[in-house]
């Protein structure tokens, strides 16, 4: 007769197919932002020590990839580790392994991160990077639990630190919005 045991862990060595779609995600994502990259030709400004506009996306595309394959070869790492022989069937039950199946609330979380991403984009463009990265900043930053000072400290800071560097550094405007604010 067959029997449902609900408490009983995976053993080792063995991955379920949904462990696969994070590095999956990391992957599809990195590959499509490297093929963004690409279609980046000329900088508005040249200058010789410029690497180009699209260093910055090629890098960032190539970090992700990377991400994907390293999650990838952690759990082949993990399925291919061996049992020694004289485990007994007890000893598998009560193993724990350092894979754990990808919960429903993790995978909301993870859809609702990158989603705050997207609409942080494509605010940037509609109300200017200042008021977009302030709103994004207090947010994401509340929502993992930080505290109000670190997180204002933390959001002004960033906005300080990119406007200094790209404006007053480099000369790179920043998107202003349909307002046309200064920062």
């Amino acid at each position: 007769m067959f029997t449902v045991e609900p408490n009983r862990r995976p053993i080792a060595g063995h991955t379920s197919p949904s462990q696969w779609l994070l590095p999956a995600f990391w992957i599809i994502v990195g590959s499509g932002f490297y093929y963004g990259a690409t279609k980046i030709t000329t900088a508005i400004v040249q200058d010789k020590h410029d690497p180009g506009p699209a260093a910055i996306c090629t890098l960032c595309a190539t970090a992700l990839i990377l991400l994907g394959i390293t999650q990838a070869a952690l759990l082949l790492r993990a399925r291919f580790t061996a049992i020694t022989p004289d485990t007994t069937r007890q000893s598998n039950d009560t193993q724990q392994t350092n894979t754990s199946p990808i919960t429903p609330r993790a995978l909301r979380q993870a859809f609702l991160g990158v989603a705050a991403i997207v609409v942080y984009i494509f605010s940037v463009f509609q109300v200017g990077f200042g008021v977009a990265t302030l709103v994004f900043g207090i947010i994401s930053m509340k929502s993992l639990g930080a505290s109000w000072v670190s997180t204002l400290l933390a959001t002004v800071a960033c906005i300080a630190t990119v406007y200094l560097v790209f404006i007053e550094l480099l000369g790179i405007l920043l998107p202003t919005g349909r307002w046309d604010l200064p920062f």
